[in-house]
């Protein structure tokens, strides 16, 4: 290039373009381009150059990522001149990459002289407006294509970084985006959404399943990244029932999506003095297991006639079954298809949303310090919490540095402590707090039920609302938007489904849960299908009412005996009093994740504290 240097007292003939345009002609001798002539643009020293001091830009100061870009690859669009009248030259379209330029040390930059300016001012207001009104900047969709289009020319990563001042993130999200399929492309390009390169790059699992992709052309209530989320775990929880479905069939075991009519769970039979396992049951040819199709089912084995191949039940301790409980009517009454529906949705959600919002935490609370529009916001939380000091705190804060959270979530140390700044300290006392939070609303068993209003939790919804309503304070700052479970939480209502309610009935009608119940109140993600191994003791105080008066157990009917019904007409009083025992006790069992726990009209044995009681 060549860097000419002017004089700032020359004549005006001279400023209007003659001493400032003096360039070199080249002859370029490359392959087929021989005799062909390029004129070398020409660069002024930036000492030369005054910021316009009527420059209508609010924000005149270049950022980092422009500033880290014109490091590597310098001032690409020349910058518009004239002559400034306290002498030099005077910046009209271009302020902003002067202010870079200045920024990481650049001697010279590339200019244009604009002579019809030099003694017309309000000209050179209009130049700003003309240069910026009527400039197309790049759609993300073709910033994409063009980080792709140079990754595929050759340049690395690294480089593109460096040349564009984009984030090692942004590179790479920009790069997969760009790789995507006509179809994907077309559909992205279609939605009425403001994509980032990031959220773009989400679409590559799913750029050839068109069922998918119409679930997030769809998606008009829940953030992306959730959406995106409940796919993948949707996926993942079929490829993980394929799998477990062909070792099942390889092992010549019959697999079904519900337990068949008449058939019995193999933990309410007995080989000897143990329950019956699927190996004790391995030679028996109504051998069977059901596999339920939400995320982390396991298989239940069960025996399609066990009178018929001779099987002792666990409850009498003979091969004859035990007499069916007298259920009240209103009590054999399932849920409505919509309520069950809403149970498999909102199980399904509460578990992406956890991941993504999990996610987000990590990098958050990567910052060394908290940003100044939430530092308060943070502050005032922290200090809150550990004046109040809810459940969840007092439950999981002290084994917090142990979690696998706790390491995703920057694992601070003393160390991290003694060489954090004042300010970073909010930042590092947040991280155990939030590791507590998010275990105790996410993860197994009765954390599941953080969402519903009807099921315990150890978790209250309300201090879980406190946590979201928190993150939704900064996340709205910080990149971060709440799913509709993690809403309805945080707002104290009732999650109805992604959708509006009118969707989930409309569905409810053409799409049977694939669990059926027959006891009130029972989920269709907590069925009587559930192992055995999954009974936990309940926690004390969850028990609303006793069911009956308690007597003790009858030593000598056994303990897998059990009375049958009396021969004369059940009274009405007992019937209900059935009813809600089984109701009970169907409570207690999705409490637990299991269901083996039976009841019939004289003795129903329930758990609690650990100690099995007979109620009459």
């Amino acid at each position: 290039m060549i860097e000419v240097t002017a004089d700032p007292d020359a004549p005006d003939d001279a400023v209007a373009g003659h001493n400032l345009s003096v360039v070199t002609d080249a002859d370029v001798a490359g392959p087929g381009n021989e005799g062909s002539i390029y004129t070398e643009r020409p660069m002024i020293p930036v000492e030369l150059l005054v910021c316009h001091p009527g420059n209508v830009r609010q924000d005149k100061q270049a950022d980092q990522a422009f500033c880290r870009s014109v490091a590597t690859a310098g001032i690409i669009t020349p910058l518009e001149i004239t002559v400034d009248p306290g002498g030099g030259y005077r910046v009209v379209d271009g302020n902003v990459r002067l202010d870079a330029a200045l920024k990481v040390g650049l001697s010279a930059v590339p200019y244009f002289f604009s002579a019809d300016t030099a003694d017309d001012e309000g000209l050179q207001y209009l130049h700003m407006l003309i240069s910026s009104r009527f400039r197309t900047s790049l759609t993300v969709h073709e910033e994409a294509q063009a980080l792709f289009s140079a990754a595929q020319a050759g340049m690395t990563r690294a480089e593109i970084r460096k040349a564009t001042g984009l984030s090692a993130g942004e590179v790479k999200a920009g790069v997969r985006a760009g790789g995507l399929n006509y179809m994907a492309k077309e559909i992205a390009a279609g939605m009425d959404y403001e994509w980032t390169l990031e959220e773009l790059a989400l679409l590559k699992p799913f750029e050839d399943d068109s069922e998918a992709m119409e679930v997030i052309r769809r998606n008009r209530y829940g953030p992306l990244k959730y959406t995106v989320q409940r796919l993948l775990d949707e996926r993942e929880a079929k490829a993980r029932r394929a799998k477990m479905v062909a070792e099942l069939e390889r092992a010549g075991i019959t697999v079904t999506s519900e337990r068949p009519e008449g058939a019995v769970l193999l933990s309410r039979l007995v080989d000897g003095d143990q329950i019956m396992d699927s190996d004790a049951h391995a030679d028996c040819p109504g051998r069977g297991a059901s596999l339920g199709s939400w995320m982390n089912a396991s298989p239940n084995h069960y025996c399609l006639d066990p009178v018929k191949y001779g099987h002792v039940f666990a409850e009498t301790g003979t091969t004859s079954p035990p007499e069916p409980a007298i259920v009240a009517p209103a009590a054999q009454e399932a849920k409505p298809d919509t309520d069950r529906k809403i149970v498999v949705e909102g199980n399904k959600a509460w578990v992406a949303a956890g991941t993504v919002r999990q996610q987000w935490l990590h990098e958050f609370l990567m910052l060394k310090t908290p940003p100044r529009n939430v530092a308060s916001t943070i502050a005032r939380f922290i200090t809150e919490q550990l004046v109040t000091m809810p459940e969840p705190l007092c439950r999981a804060l002290g084994g917090a540095r142990h979690s696998r959270l706790f390491e995703s979530f920057g694992s601070p140390t003393p160390e991290t402590v003694a060489k954090s700044t004042q300010p970073g300290l909010w930042m590092i006392a947040l991280a155990p707090i939030a590791t507590a939070y998010e275990r105790e609303i996410t993860g197994d068993g009765e954390r599941r039920n953080t969402w519903r209003e009807d099921k315990y939790s150890p978790c209250t919804r309300e201090d879980a609302g406190a946590w979201l309503r928190f993150i939704a304070d900064i996340g709205a700052k910080h990149g971060y938007e709440p799913s509709p479970i993690e809403k309805a939480v945080a707002d104290g209502v009732p999650y109805r489904g992604d959708n509006p309610a009118e969707d989930l009935i409309k569905e409810a009608d053409t799409d049977q849960t694939s669990t059926e119940t027959a006891v009130a109140g029972q989920d269709p993600e907590e069925h009587d299908d559930q192992p055995i191994d999954a009974v936990e003791q309940a926690p004390q105080g969850t028990q609303e009412s006793e069911p009956g008066p308690v007597a003790e157990p009858d030593a000598s009917a056994g303990p897998a005996s059990a009375s049958g019904p009396a021969d004369a007409a059940a009274d009405p009083q007992e019937v209900h009093l059935a009813a809600h025992v089984e109701e009970e006790i169907a409570d207690l069992a999705e409490q637990f994740d299991a269901a083996d726990i039976y009841a019939d009209v004289s003795t129903i044995t329930e758990l609690r504290s650990g100690e099995a009681v007979a109620i009459t």
